[in-house]
């Protein structure tokens, strides 16, 4: 085998070696969703609610460490990070892609399912259900696309855009990463494929601002919850 040349398997490996952590997983999670499976360290920053970039340099290069120890990367790169990644730097700035043997392993070991969670009240209820009822009924669902939400909190980070609360300031590391993404224009009314701007057409919000701005049809504002929460602190 070429030196330091590694393949899905030897990540698969390492990445049980080292017990990989729901934090580290997140990383590499927004890693593989991101555009061209490329991201920097700003964007990994906000979408992980770091302080700044210095932050998402040393816990990515911390989790780089851990994999290069794992495979017997030697000897271990200066930027640790780049047991993960390919770096391509941009208008001065360091893109970092997720290697492809990385991106393989994740998608083998199921660690990037690309469901998204929603709540009820953006879906019409197209089906009814029956109580011991064995038939399978089959309804259309409207795709949402894992990229467009990467994205999307990529850029706003996952900080709820109507009461501005974080997760895991509540609920701790169980919430790491968490966060909902709402369509401005309600996807419901659409019927045909439309080209989303993850930035323009969607915003995080809580799951509980989410639940309230589908409390009636049309759907309530960002800017009208707001009100209502300001309202409600009078």
């Amino acid at each position: 085998m070429p030196r330091n040349h590694f393949f899905e398997k030897d990540y698969i490996n390492a990445f049980k070696n080292i017990r990989l952590s729901s934090h580290s997983l997140k990383m590499l999670q927004l890693n593989y969703h991101a555009p061209n499976r490329t991201i920097t360290a700003k964007q990994l920053a906000r979408a992980m609610n770091y302080p700044n970039y210095n932050s998402a340099n040393l816990h990515y290069g911390k989790l780089g460490r851990l994999i290069g120890v794992a495979l017997r990367w030697k000897p271990l790169p200066d930027q640790k990070i780049g047991t993960l990644v390919d770096f391509h730097k941009i208008s001065n700035e360091w893109h970092w892609e997720l290697r492809k043997e990385v991106a393989a392993a994740l998608e083998k070991m199921g660690l990037v399912d690309e469901a998204i969670v929603t709540i009820p009240e953006e879906i019409e209820d197209t089906k009814k259900i029956y109580e011991g009822a064995l038939k399978t009924i089959s309804v259309n669902t409207f795709e949402r696309s894992p990229f467009a939400r990467q994205k999307c909190i990529l850029h706003y980070g996952i900080k709820c855009a109507v009461c501005g609360i974080i997760l895991t300031d509540i609920y701790g590391d169980v919430a790491e990463g968490f966060i909902h993404v709402h369509h401005l224009k309600p996807i419901s009314e659409i019927n045909s494929r439309y080209q989303i701007d993850p930035i323009k057409d969607l915003r995080p919000v809580c799951p509980t601002c989410h639940a309230i701005i589908h409390l009636r049809k049309p759907p309530y504002t960002i800017r009208s919850v707001k009100k209502l929460i300001k309202s409600s602190a009078k």
